[in-house]
């Protein structure tokens, strides 16, 4: 039934034309099932029959729900509804794509001649909107065409040039694409910083990329740039980085087709580089213009909001990172995100409970009721997908569920944990480029060396929290994924925890 609910959520403005695809007697079993999709009463399969048949009948039912999905989705083809986002460029695209499909169908039914005026028409507007694959599906008509049914050596040459052309310029989107992808699966499956082989590998794509000076489409130049922007992100050039995104952002917005699609992309990067050099508040203005553009719990609304509530924690603005992260779990779509995602969210309005519950900040103490419920063992125990590889933000959540003992003065239970902070540490952190994370974890270890007197802790950690000092966040390079909240405050909670 989730499927029906969904389709019937995208045709939500054209229920004339699902009611002329279906019979029109009141007791059609096919008319129950469509008013019930579309009144979108959560009915499961089994509510859905009862309603229908007054019984169960699965052969029955099975076969009703597939009438159904199949005369959906051609309502999904035929209705001329742009996207939900502004967007000149996938409008654009859905668009044309209707009208390929149009074609297609027009020359299977032998309407050859109407077919081909109207291709002629419709690849010149796939060329202009640098939709290569429609390009490529019509000359291979055209070809066709006046290859056989219409001899004409003039146009049999002006399609096969086509063709040629834009089997080369898809063979190249698709390379960019590929080598985008397979970065972007890297930084999926561990949030630790990239290793020199991949490092090796991002810059090899960059230069071949580069080396291709004959295609000019949007969707190479978009994954060309998410490439060499994944390249300064390994390298740790957020200069770089900053003034490849700003160059972009400007040749972009002069271009007759841009997308807001591909301009989130850009701002994602250089949001990730405003806060890595320290300019958060900036970060923050950004990303709160941009997100307005996105239809709230749509993945691109998350994955700005994250970066926004990030320069929030940073900028020490907790109340408006409250705000924002009530938004963020609360939406109905919450659920519906990835895993990977949902944990990395969960885990910081983890931090968020620790500031408010922490006895540092007494004038936040307000905030408990707004924010979130967060059940810290519920959590703990749900497999996190990150802490698989054990090279994500395993170490964010072992030192939250530390912070959250100390508050709770488990001097045990911190003993058991600090063993596996420990190993952690040893088999996973390089000193090059986690120095801050080692910091943290080896003040947690004198703190129980100490034997959790304030005094003693402080005095055992004296030089240790003088060289965190000195490395600050802004310009280390280090993962800011890993570092939720910054390690200072996280420290000022836990000592402020030992005095309480």
């Amino acid at each position: 039934m989730k499927t029906l609910y969904d389709l019937a959520k995208l045709n939500s403005k054209s229920n004339k034309l699902i009611e002329a695809l279906i019979p029109s007697g009141e007791e059609s079993p096919l008319k129950k099932l469509a008013s019930l999709v579309v009144r979108g009463n959560g009915l499961d399969d089994e509510g859905a029959m009862k309603e229908i048949y007054g019984k169960r009948n699965y052969a029955a039912f099975f076969r009703l729900k597939s009438r159904l999905k199949d005369i959906l989705i051609h309502s999904t083809i035929l209705q001329n509804t742009n996207f939900e986002v502004d967007d000149n460029r996938l409008n654009e695209s859905f668009n044309e794509l209707r009208y390929a499909i149009a074609i297609r169908i027009l020359h299977e039914k032998k309407a050859n001649y109407l077919s081909v005026e109207l291709a002629e028409k419709s690849i010149v507007k796939c060329i202009k909107h640098h939709l290569t694959e429609n390009v490529i599906v019509l000359a291979r008509l055209l070809v066709r065409h006046y290859a056989t049914r219409e001899y004409n050596k003039y146009k049999l040459k002006k399609y096969l040039e086509i063709q040629q052309r834009y089997l080369r310029i898809q063979e190249n989107e698709l390379k960019a694409e590929n080598y985008f992808l397979d970065l972007q699966r890297t930084q999926l499956e561990s949030l630790a910083d990239a290793n020199d082989s991949v490092k090796s590998k991002a810059a090899r794509y960059v230069q071949e990329l580069e080396s291709i000076t004959d295609v000019q489409t949007l969707n190479f130049y978009i994954n060309k740039f998410k490439v060499k922007a994944a390249y300064y992100e390994y390298q740790k050039e957020f200069g770089a980085l900053l003034e490849l995104s700003e160059s972009v952002l400007v040749d972009f917005a002069k271009h007759k087709w841009k997308s807001n699609t591909f301009t989130l992309s850009v701002n994602l990067r250089k949001a990730w580089a405003l806060i890595q050099a320290g300019r958060n508040a900036e970060a923050a203005s950004m990303g709160l213009k941009e997100l307005h553009k996105f239809p709230v719990g749509t993945l691109s609304w998350y994955f700005l909001a994250h970066y926004i509530l990030k320069a929030y924690l940073y900028n020490r603005d907790y109340r408006k990172a409250v705000v924002l992260i009530k938004d963020m779990v609360e939406t109905p779509k919450f659920a519906k995100i990835s895993e990977n995602y949902r944990e990395l969210f969960l885990t910081t309005l983890g931090y968020l409970h620790l500031v408010v519950e922490s006895n540092i900040f007494e004038d936040l103490r307000d905030l408990k009721n707004q924010l979130p419920e967060f059940k810290l063992y519920k959590f703990l125990n749900t497999s996190p997908v990150f802490s698989k590889d054990k090279r994500g933000i395993n170490v964010s959540i072992l030192l939250m569920h530390i912070s959250f003992l100390l508050i709770r003065k488990d001097y045990n239970g911190i003993i058991d944990k600090v063993d596996s902070l420990n190993q952690y540490s040893y088999r996973y952190l390089r000193k090059d480029d986690s120095f801050r994370s080692n910091c943290i974890i080896k003040m947690v270890i004198q703190m129980t060396r100490a034997d959790f007197n304030p005094i003693r802790t402080e005095r055992y950690t004296a030089d240790l929290l003088k060289q965190l000092n000195q490395v600050h966040l802004a310009g280390s390079g280090e993962n800011i994924e890993n570092e939720i909240l910054p390690y200072e405050v996280l420290w000022k909670i836990m000592i402020g925890s030992l005095k309480d």
